[in-house]
């Protein structure tokens, strides 16, 4: 009897473990053909209207963004020595800040 028991949990083992097995390539199979059909829709979305897909122009401002700040900005066109003529513009004299946070409180 112990053969038999044995016998039939290993048989049952091993449905299990092939089901399973199937269910998770059903699942991935199934993920890629979503993933496939949604970046030919972008992509005929993307012909027929003229526009670049905004994941693409996204990852371009991203690029542009990091170059710049890579370079220094706009002050790494100015070098040390350099002098930059900035136009004057007028501070209000507003009352200053004050120090200390009790003044917040009501």
């Amino acid at each position: 009897m112990n053969v038999v028991s044995q016998l039939v949990s290993a048989v049952l083992r091993t449905v299990l473990k092939l089901g399973l097995l199937a269910a998770a390539l059903v699942f991935v199979a199934s993920l890629l053909i979503v993933a496939l059909i949604s970046i030919v829709f972008v992509l005929l979305k993307a012909l027929v209207t003229g526009r670049k897909p905004e994941f693409v122009t996204s990852f371009q401002r991203f690029n542009q963004a990091r170059q710049q700040f890579r370079r220094g900005g706009a002050a790494a066109s100015a070098s040390a020595g350099d002098v930059m003529d900035v136009q004057a513009r007028e501070v209000p004299n507003e009352a200053p800040l004050p120090l200390d946070a009790s003044h917040d409180k009501p």
